[in-house]
This record gives C-alpha cells, sequence and structure tokens, in this order.
C-alpha cells in the first residue's frame, strides 16, 4: 500500500443486495460491518444505477441473502487525511465497480444452493473518495449471463 491508505479496524461481515437489470442496472443492498477492535457494528445500506457490459440477455434479477456466502479481501481502507470510516461518515455518495457471473435457471434445476457470485469495490465518497472496500459475494441469478459494471451510489447507515 502506499504511504497515502492504511487499513482501518473495519471489517466486512456479511452483505445482502438485489439487483435488476434492463440494459442498465439498479442494486439496492446493505453492507454489515464490525469494528475488529471494538465490536462496534454499523449497517452501511446503499443505494446504485450502474452500466456495463454483459454475455447474456440484456434483462436480468440476482439477489443475495446475508446468510449466503460473502466477505471482504481485506479490511476498509482508508485515505489519510480525509474523513474518517465511521457512523459519522454517513451519508454520502460514492461509486461501486463489480463483476458478476450466474448460472440462473441452469443452476436451480441442479439444485445449487447459489448460482451466482461476484466481486465488488465500493468507494465510500464523492467526488474524491475518503475509504473504499473490496468484497465478494454468493447469491441467486434468474438467467445465466456474466457481466461488468461501474456505477454511482448513495450510502446511508441504516438505523433499523
Amino acid at each position: 500500500m502506499s504511504s497515502g491508505l492504511y487499513e482501518t479496524t473495519w471489517s466486512l461481515e456479511t452483505s445482502e443486495e438485489t439487483s435488476v437489470a434492463v440494459f442498465a442496472s439498479v442494486s439496492t443492498g446493505k453492507l454489515y460491518f464490525v469494528d475488529e477492535s471494538s465490536g462496534e457494528k454499523l449497517v452501511v445500506k446503499y443505494r446504485c444505477i450502474a452500466f456495463g457490459h454483459g454475455k447474456g440477455l440484456p434483462v436480468g434479477a440476482n439477489w443475495s441473502k446475508t446468510t449466503d456466502p460473502s466477505g471482504d479481501v481485506d479490511n476498509v481502507i482508508q485515505v489519510k487525511g480525509r474523513t474518517t470510516f465511521s457512523p459519522f461518515a454517513f451519508p454520502c455518495y460514492g461509486y461501486m465497480i463489480g463483476m458478476g457471473a450466474s448460472a440462473g435457471v441452469v443452476g436451480s434445476i441442479m439444485h445449487m444452493d447459489v448460482t451466482g457470485g461476484g466481486l465488488t469495490i465500493a468507494f465510500f465518497g464523492a467526488p474524491s473518495s475518503f475509504a473504499a472496500i473490496r468484497l465478494w459475494g454468493f447469491g441467486r441469478g434468474a438467467l445465466p449471463g456474466v457481466g461488468i459494471g461501474a456505477g454511482l451510489a448513495s450510502f446511508s447507515v441504516d438505523d433499523a
């Protein structure tokens, strides 16, 4: 890592998402964080509109639950000298970049528990990011396909 970045004690416990695509995709979800040093919990909900390129039909639906396998590649990465990643950093805007694949109904016919998965990077803060996290997750897809996309997101603390 460069000298301007450092890894925080915030890690991702799990996530959930619903995504619908008709040429562009609209996603909503929640990221469940825990501070490894204090045990503090933070649930960040998001909405993202993304555009990208894929193979398969230009329409689709994907979803995951908190009980589906998901996690982070590493803890939240913070940019030194910028807003500190904490509950006080939200609401904010940011960016999401991701790629995923789904077996869709083919996986369902084969009785697979999960039929798709993906990798995503969430950047918190716009136009200039103050933190980011790389995460992965598995879930279900309605149709088979593979794609990559990027979009604008809004993030806020889920008080529920």
